[in-house]
């Protein structure tokens, strides 16, 4: 039932062709293809998965088309409008049959930054949020440009620090496949800023608050807002198809958390129950069991267990609450015992966690050491 098929996203950047933006590439590292590489799975009868492998500051991120009876449903529409072209493209090939719906999980910018992309091909489409997830694009799409150009100014000169030296920040001596990967992620994300200063942002048109079902196509499709990453983050269930499409409510290969942890793990709960064979989640490989979906609540119930005890037994700072969570035996079981990325990162996830559950238990007052210095 399921195909993997990659896609060679062909395509020229704004700042001009792939390879016109590697002309200052460094010098001591090999030369890589920074296209992005889009993979295709059709994960059941007529619903396709595309991945995107890194999109400048995102990796393994999902977009779903469901071809129905009449026309198309896209759920997410990627972090730039050159990656949404590519799936376009794609989709166009499974189908002549036109895009009619676009639904955003939330406001975060690697999941609607494609929205012009599909409005132009199909200008009678509706876009479809929660009401409060329209609320945060409103009040986020301007000001997002900015931070993130203001953020690549600073990437800009540790990358060059980094590649002069040869050592990360830390004074660890890189290899040159590390060299290749910092290269191949700064140039893409040189990329990625370069097309966001040219986005037409394009909000919903279609919300809801709670839940929504809408039959269509011959489809049946149950949208509900939940508390992911971020709140008001809308997860799609075809009862049908037994299929679940989470968003950044679940994230792959490490979770993310949203605003509330306890909330967070609460809508982990009533997924779980629903009746799925497939959960796509907003990055990472589809999942067709609830192992990944249950260790991701044990997860942050252990962390949140453990913020809130070192909090009883009287520490006051954000790094000592942080230093004072264990969760080491979790690491193995998300990464299955292999040395890549993320398993370097987990404890930065860890404490993203932890300080969330910090800020929680506290009713948002951080207190650093330095505060009490």
């Amino acid at each position: 039932m399921s195909r993997f098929v990659p896609v060679a996203a062909i395509l020229a950047i704004l700042s001009g062709s792939v390879w016109a933006a590697q002309t200052d590439w460094p010098a001591n590292v090999p030369k890589v293809d920074i296209t992005p590489v889009i993979n295709r799975t059709e994960v059941a009868k007529g619903i396709y998965q595309f991945t995107v492998d890194s999109d400048g500051y995102v990796e393994e991120l999902n977009s779903t088309a469901i071809v129905t009876g009449s026309d198309v449903l896209v759920f997410d529409t990627d972090t730039r409008p050159s990656t949404a072209r590519a799936i376009l493209a794609q989709i166009k090939q499974i189908t002549p049959k036109p895009v009619r719906y676009i639904v955003n999980s939330h406001w975060h910018p690697d999941h609607w930054s494609g929205n012009d992309v599909y409005m132009e091909s199909f200008p009678g489409a509706e876009i479809i949020a929660n009401e409060q997830t329209r609320e945060f694009m409103l009040d986020t799409a301007a000001s997002e440009v900015t931070n993130l150009r203001e953020y690549f100014k600073g990437h800009d000169k540790r990358f060059a620090v980094k590649m002069a030296s040869g050592k990360d920040a830390s004074g660890k001596t890189l290899s040159k496949q590390e060299l290749t990967k910092a290269a191949y992620d700064h140039f893409q994300f040189r990329d990625l800023v370069n097309e966001q200063a040219n986005l037409k942002h394009v909000f919903p048109t279609l919300t809801y608050t709670s839940e929504m079902i809408l039959r269509h196509g011959g489809r049946e499709f149950h949208f509900m807002s939940v508390d992911g990453d971020a709140a008001g983050t809308t997860v799609l269930f075809l009862p049908n198809e037994k299929v679940l499409i989470a968003g950044d409510a679940v994230v792959a290969p490490l979770p993310t958390c949203g605003p509330n942890v306890r909330l967070h793990v609460k809508a982990l709960r009533e997924l779980a129950k629903l009746d799925w064979d497939v959960l796509i989640p907003g990055h990472g490989p589809a999942f067709h069991d609830r192992t990944y979906l249950n260790l991701e609540v044990d997860l942050m119930d252990e962390i949140d267990r453990q913020v809130n005890a070192a909090l009883r037994r009287g520490l006051v700072t954000i790094e000592d609450v942080q230093a004072a969570v264990h969760v080491e035996n979790f690491r193995d079981r998300f990464l299955h015992g292999q040395h890549r990325p993320s398993n370097d990162d987990f404890p930065v996830y860890v404490n993203t966690i932890a300080r969330t559950c910090y800020l929680n238990a506290r009713e948002g007052q951080e207190v650093h050491q330095s505060d009490l210095q």
